[in-house]
């Protein structure tokens, strides 16, 4: 939970005072008896005596305490498209009749009212507890940390007479996890590793893959004991099976550039939307399937490391990773950052716009060194150009995209095979040509 508690003791609406309705109410009553005394008309002094008990009764029932006031947004995680709450709390004092809060929001944030403006009449039952909620739904158009407010919050007495606020409270960070893009493979990762996925591996062992029927030896259980082997030959025969294995799968997100606009209302995604979407449906598939899943984010700004887990908390950890991305080039990759963590036998996915020659040089640089990598191009079809749509940025972008492809096929031939990515069985092709691959060799 994140919440924020203000303190505005010093600030100078942090007091009730009179409202021009009040005063208004209190000069009218003045002026009428007035000119009742001097004019000698007691009927003017009756049309003023109503103004004038509102005025009394108002004075007696003014606030003696000055709230306090807390911004709240129950959680401090959010998916991208999804309604949370933003709630404002006022402590309940007497004689306090309206609440009004005021919301604001920083980009990619959708408030419900629109305005994120909400009034709330104090009831009987709102003076019996402690705290005054006053809800505003909120919802997050895209990943990354996200700012909820300021807040502006207000209140008035009975009759409008006397007003307190408006009282700033300041704004709250929340971070927005991406939700991962519609993705499913069936082809089975190369080179699996450790004891604990879902991959069939080529040494027998515990697991679900039926290998093959072997006499009965010291140490097999009984459950696997095959009776009618047994029965036939005389002698004990048991079922032997594959070892389930698992996979490290190491992803490497090219955050250099941020190509295109991102607009949720609007349907549009950049592409860096493309790669951390990508890459969050890529890392969550892996991880339910029990695999090992690192992952490295290439930029100056926000150079991220985590180091290779499973579960369903190292998921949480992955998203909130992808979440804290920002786009930012820099000069040159090191290769001994690249290889970190990254052993024999992984299965590297970088993902990337591949505008930039490093980022495929860098894939072709870890194939060289015994690595299988798979490179997803996240410049999707309906990615806008970066830059003004004049004749020269056009044709320059235009160049630009005739060198990318060339280089793309250059880094083909060398072996690094490089996908577009379309969503469900994007790499189901590549996957099952690096498994025929790894047969091939072990034959």
């Amino acid at each position: 939970m994140t919440l924020k508690r203000q303190s505005a003791q010093t600030h100078p609406d942090n007091r009730w005072a009179i409202t021009h309705a009040h005063a208004r109410a209190v000069l009218v009553f003045a002026v009428a008896a007035l000119t009742a005394v001097l004019a000698q008309r007691p009927d003017i002094l009756l049309l003023g005596v109503p103004v004038g008990l509102i005025a009394l009764w108002s004075v007696l029932s003014r606030p003696r305490e000055v709230p306090s006031t807390r911004l709240v947004v129950p959680t401090g995680h959010l998916r991208e498209g999804a309604w949370s709450r933003a709630v404002v709390g006022v402590s309940a004092t007497p004689d306090t009749e309206l609440v009004s809060t005021s919301l604001t929001h920083g980009t990619h944030i959708e408030l419900d009212p629109e305005r994120g403006a909400r009034s709330h009449l104090v009831s009987s039952n709102d003076l019996e507890g402690q705290e005054i909620h006053v809800v505003t739904r909120v919802r997050a158009g895209r990943w990354g940390l996200r700012r909820i407010g300021p807040a502006l919050v207000g209140a008035t007495s009975p009759w409008g007479a006397f007003r307190w606020g408006p009282v700033p409270i300041e704004h709250q960070n929340i971070k927005v996890l991406p939700d991962p893009a519609v993705f499913d493979t069936s082809s089975p990762a190369p080179h699996p590793q450790g004891l604990v996925g879902q991959h069939r591996s080529r040494r027998p062992g515990e697991g679900s893959e039926f290998n093959t029927i072997r006499r009965f030896q010291w140490g097999d259980r009984l459950k696997r004991i095959h009776w009618g082997r047994s029965l036939r030959t005389g002698d004990l025969h048991v079922t032997s099976s594959f070892a389930d294995q698992d996979t490290h799968v190491h992803i490497i997100v090219d955050a250099h550039y941020d190509l295109g606009a991102s607009d949720h209302k609007e349907g549009l995604a950049s592409s860096l939307d493309y790669s951390v979407r990508s890459a969050a449906a890529v890392a969550e598939h892996f991880l339910h399937q029990g695999d090992r899943v690192g992952l490295q984010v290439l930029s100056a700004r926000t150079p991220l490391t985590l180091a290779p887990g499973s579960g369903r908390r190292h998921t949480q950890r992955v998203l909130e990773v992808l979440s804290l991305i920002q786009a930012q080039p820099q000069e040159q990759i090191d290769p001994r950052r690249l290889r970190h963590g990254v052993g024999p036998g992984a299965l590297v996915v970088m993902i990337s716009s591949l505008v930039s020659p490093a980022a495929l040089a860098a894939a072709a640089l870890l194939s060289h060194s015994g690595v299988q990598v798979v490179v997803i191009d996240a410049l999707v079809d309906d990615v806008k150009p970066p830059g003004e749509q004049d004749d020269i940025a056009a044709l320059a972008w235009r160049i630009r995209l005739i060198e990318r492809e060339a280089e793309i096929r250059r880094v083909q031939t060398s072996g690094v095979p490089v996908v577009a990515w379309h969503g469900p069985g994007s790499l189901d092709q590549v996957l099952r040509s690096l498994a025929r691959h790894r047969h091939g060799a072990a034959r």
